[in-house]
């Protein structure tokens, strides 16, 4: 995932008889730059269907769960001896040249 990305478009499609039944819309979610770009873009692909037949949310992207780095970071590994404790990760400016 590129590093820029800060949030993510999930898209349901439902049945016009049955609201609550709803699936995936057939295709990758979207990530955008930030959360208010996404929720712009939203907002637009939902007016496309104005009979309630697509709904949909945008989400923050949490780089710790995605294990995206900010731009101009880096992780750092330390290792101390051995065993399941003896690495401890990082997160660190990237040095400039």
């Amino acid at each position: 995932m590129d590093p820029a990305t800060q949030a993510v478009m999930l898209l349901l499609s439902c049945s016009p008889g049955e609201a609550s039944i709803c699936r995936p819309v057939d295709m990758a979610p979207t990530l955008y730059a930030s959360l208010d770009q996404c929720r712009a873009s939203l907002t637009d692909r939902l007016a496309s269907a104005p009979n309630g037949e697509i709904v949909g949310r945008c989400r923050s992207i949490d780089p710790t769960v995605t294990a995206s780095l900010p731009a101009g970071y880096t992780t750092v590994v330390v290792t101390r001896g051995t065993g399941d404790g003896g690495a401890t990760s990082y997160l660190v400016p990237r040095a400039t040249k």
